[in-house]
């Protein structure tokens, strides 16, 4: 078997499938290969809750045919001088995972997703500093709803590619044996060389030490069994969009520059890596921060002009809705404000769709809205 081919063991216990994900090495020309057969499929899927609910028995599973829901929850006057009332966001998050599972309290709400045996890494936008990151108050109100499931605080880990852009956006550190932790892949955790995304669908002449693979983090690899994408609400300059599936993908492997200048834009790579075994297999559930929200300048803008108050956290299973409906609202608050949309170049959550990640027909998506 070449070096080029995938290379899976899969157990089987109880039933499910399981990949060891330390025998996955996983190309773009594999990946177009494969995926029919059912090797790019494993993990939540399409339908993810439904998929999560029969793998740790919770019930209320969606019926075949169902729209894709998308929940969000709107707090009116949550933000005082830039930052949210804390106790705000916690109802914010309580009433998100209440409506989005079915269930009646807290730890029943999380364990539809989480176990007490899960190490649960947290991935977070950090790139926008104080101003445009994952706000530390959204995090602050997820850890009790992890906890209430059982998983151990130790357990619970806060990161991101940059370890520097964790504490610009407010987030010390922390590589202990006590508290949650807190680090980045690098100069921390590091990259696994044994686990990559391989594309030649990229400027060669940006290519870094590994040529044509991307590395995945070793936090996503080896330190985590299930993760959180915390994601920001906001436009980027290059892939038109940044909300669940870039945030996800560009965190978690090194060697990104290749994928951005034109005609690629960050596609299709944002929504292969993010289809890779070695990252879908451990996503749980997506969270945005659309507290505050920037249609233009993004990803790091400091355009105070260009954001806005959305006050609201979106909540689901499926990126590709998630990310279809942030880029609706950010086109509509582009056009508002005289200009371009964006939808043009943020094809990757289109390749998404259709690659199985998600739905992105807006027909065929449930926005739910609440106020709290």
């Amino acid at each position: 078997m070449g070096d080029d081919e995938p290379k899976l063991r899969i157990i089987c216990f109880s039933g499910r499938k399981i990949i060891n994900t330390k025998d996955i090495h996983f190309s773009r020309r594999n990946f177009l290969k494969h995926s029919a057969l059912g090797i790019a499929g494993f993990g939540l899927g399409l339908k993810g809750f439904e998929g999560l609910q029969w793998a740790i028995g919770a019930d209320n599973q969606a019926s075949p045919g169902d729209k894709s829901k998308v929940i969000a929850i709107k707090s009116g006057g949550i933000m005082r001088n830039g930052k949210p009332e804390p106790e705000a966001v916690q109802r914010m998050m309580d009433e998100g995972m209440f409506t989005l599972t079915g269930k009646k309290t807290t730890a029943e709400a999380w364990r539809a997703f989480f176990t007490p045996d899960d190490v649960v890494g947290i991935k977070i936008n950090p790139i926008g500093g104080i101003k445009l990151s994952t706000r530390p108050e959204v995090v602050n109100a997820i850890i009790p709803g992890l906890k209430a499931a059982g998983v151990k605080e130790n357990n619970i880990i806060i990161w991101d590619r940059f370890s520097y852009h964790l504490i610009t956006a407010g987030y010390p550190l922390n590589k202990g044996s006590s508290g949650v932790r807190c680090y980045g892949t690098e100069p921390t955790a590091g990259y696994d060389k044994e686990i990559y995304y391989e594309s030649f669908d990229d400027d060669y002449k940006l290519r870094q030490d590994d040529g044509a693979r991307s590395l995945f983090s070793t936090i996503v690899t080896q330190h985590v069994t299930a993760i959180i994408n915390v994601p920001v609400m906001k436009d980027h300059g290059i892939a038109g969009v940044t909300v669940c599936l870039k945030n996800l993908a560009f965190g978690a492997i090194n060697n990104t520059p290749r994928f951005h200048p034109s005609p690629y834009f960050c596609d299709p790579a944002s929504a292969e890596v993010c289809a890779h075994p070695a990252l879908k297999d451990k996503i749980r559930l997506h969270i945005v921060d659309a507290l505050q929200a920037c249609f233009e300048g993004g990803p790091a803008s400091m355009k105070t002009w260009t954001m806005w108050n959305e006050e609201r956290l979106f909540f689901g299973t499926d990126p590709v809705a998630i990310d279809r409906v942030g880029l609706e609202i950010i086109d509509k608050k582009r056009k508002a404000n005289n200009y371009m949309p964006v939808s043009q170049k943020a094809k990757h959550i289109a390749t998404a769709g259709r690659i199985g990640l998600g739905v992105y027909d807006m027909n065929a998506i449930e926005l739910v809205e609440l106020n709290v």
